[in-house]
C-alpha cells in the first residue's frame, strides 16, 4: 500500500496511489502516459513516415487528424504551447506542405488551420499505426471483451468531452 515505505526518517519512495489493478484512475492514468510518452510519439511518428524529425510539428498533425481543422488557439490550448510557439509550428508544418490556412465558416475573424492533401495522406498513414496499434494491444482479447472496451470507452470519453465543455472555455469548441 503506498505511504508505507518510509522507515527510519527515509523518504517514501512508493506511489502515492495503491497500485489497484482495478482502480480506473490508476488504468486511464497508465493508458494516458503510455500513449503520450515519447517512445510511442517516436514510433508512431516512424511508422506514419512523418516527413520531419519535429515532435511539436508532428503533435500538431495529430491534433488535426482527431479534431479536424482549427483556430492556432484551440490548437495551443490543447497542447499546452503558447500562442507564439503554436505560430511557428503552424509556419513550418505550411512550409512542408502539410497544412493550409482556412477562413472560419463561423467566424469571418478567424482562421482554421486544415491539413492539405498531402496532410490528411500522412493522417490516413497515422490512424492507420494508431488503429494496428489497438488491434495488436487487444488481439487475444475475445469479441465480447473487445466490444465491452469499446462501450464503456465511448461512454467515458463522451463524458470527458462533457467535462471539458464545462470547464475549459478555450476548448469548448473541440470535438
Amino acid at each position: 500500500m503506498a505511504g508505507q515505505g518510509a522507515k527510519n526518517g527515509e523518504p517514501d519512495l512508493s506511489p502515492v496511489i495503491p497500485q489497484d489493478p482495478l482502480d480506473v484512475l490508476l488504468s486511464v492514468t497508465s493508458i494516458v502516459h503510455w500513449a503520450d510518452s515519447r517512445d510511442v510519439r517516436l514510433a508512431a511518428m516512424e511508422a506514419s513516415e512523418f516527413p520531419v524529425d519535429d515532435m511539436p510539428m508532428f503533435l500538431v498533425v495529430n491534433q488535426l487528424c482527431y479534431r479536424g481543422a482549427l483556430r492556432p488557439t484551440d490548437i495551443a490550448a490543447v497542447l499546452g504551447m503558447s500562442k507564439t510557439n503554436i505560430s511557428k509550428i503552424i509556419r513550418r508544418l505550411e512550409q512542408v506542405g502539410l497544412v493550409t490556412r482556412a477562413p472560419s465558416p463561423s467566424d469571418d475573424r478567424s482562421v482554421l488551420i486544415a491539413l492539405t492533401a498531402e496532410g490528411r495522406a500522412l493522417g490516413e498513414r497515422i490512424i492507420a499505426n494508431a488503429r494496428r496499434t489497438v488491434d495488436d494491444l487487444t488481439a487475444v482479447w475475445t469479441d465480447e471483451e473487445v466490444q465491452t472496451l469499446r462501450r464503456v470507452l465511448a461512454h467515458f470519453a463522451q463524458q470527458a468531452r462533457h467535462e471539458i465543455a464545462l470547464h475549459s472555455p478555450a476548448l469548448r469548441t473541440l470535438r
